[in-house]
C-alpha cells in the first residue's frame, strides 16, 4: 500500500452543525412554511436519500420544488478530534490524498484545520468538474498517482459515492460509519468494503 485517499464530509469532517443548520433554514423559508414541513422532516428527508443512494439534498430540493434553497455553511464545519494525531501518524508511512465532493475553497479548509501540509493529492469535484460515484474521479486520482489501483486505498463514509467506485478499480476501501452514510448497507458484494471502521482511530489498526 502506497496512497491513502481520504474523502473529507462525515470522514475528516464532521458536518452535524451543518445539517441541522441547513436542515433548519430550509424549514423556514416560505414554501417549507406552506406545505408544513419542519426541520426534523427535512433531516429524515435527507436519511431516507441517503439510505436510497440518491443525492442527498438536492433530492429534497427537487421533490418539493424549493426554489429558496438553503446554503451549506462550511464555516460550521468541525475535525473530528481524533483527526489530526490520525493524519499525522498516516502521513509517516504513505502518501495521502483527497477524492471529494466539495465546495470551492477545499484547500483554504484544509489549511484552516492545519492538515493541508499532510496531503499530496488534492482531487475535488470543483475543481476537475466531476463528482462521485462517477469513476473518472478516481481515475484522474489514480493517474496522479503513478500507483496501481491494488496500491490504493479509499476510505470514506458513503457506500455509493465512496466504496463502489473505488472497489470497482481494484482499490482497496475502508467505510467509516459516520454521519447519514452510516444508514446504509451493502447491496451486493461490489459494495462490502474491505475494512469497516466506527472513527478514524481505527486506521491505525489497519495501516
Amino acid at each position: 500500500m502506497k496512497v491513502l485517499f481520504f474523502d473529507v464530509g462525515y470522514t475528516l469532517v464532521n458536518e452535524d452543525a451543518v445539517w441541522e443548520a441547513r436542515c433548519h433554514e430550509q424549514s423556514q423559508t416560505d414554501k417549507a412554511k406552506k406545505i408544513g414541513l419542519s426541520a426534523t422532516d427535512i433531516y429524515h428527508e435527507i436519511e431516507i436519500a441517503s439510505i436510497s443512494r440518491k443525492p442527498q439534498f438536492r433530492t429534497l430540493i427537487d421533490k418539493y420544488n424549493f426554489k429558496e434553497v438553503a446554503p451549506y455553511r462550511t464555516e460550521l464545519e468541525t475535525l473530528y478530534k481524533e483527526a489530526p494525531a490520525v493524519i499525522q501518524a498516516l502521513s509517516q508511512k504513505y502518501e495521502l490524498g483527497i477524492i471529494a465532493n466539495q465546495l470551492d475553497g477545499l484547500k483554504e479548509r484544509l489549511q484552516a484545520f492545519d492538515l493541508l501540509q499532510y496531503f499530496k493529492y488534492i482531487i475535488s469535484s470543483w475543481d476537475l468538474k466531476v463528482m462521485k460515484p462517477d469513476i473518472r474521479i478516481f481515475e484522474y486520482a489514480l493517474d496522479k498517482t503513478n500507483c496501481s489501483p491494488q496500491e490504493t486505498c479509499m476510505i470514506g463514509d458513503r457506500l455509493d459515492n465512496d466504496i463502489l467506485p473505488a472497489k470497482s478499480l481494484g482499490m482497496k476501501t475502508v467505510w467509516i460509519k459516520q454521519g447519514f452514510g452510516a444508514l446504509q448497507k451493502p447491496l451486493s458484494k461490489s459494495e462490502e468494503p474491505d475494512y469497516t471502521i466506527k472513527s478514524l482511530t481505527e486506521l491505525l489498526e489497519i495501516f
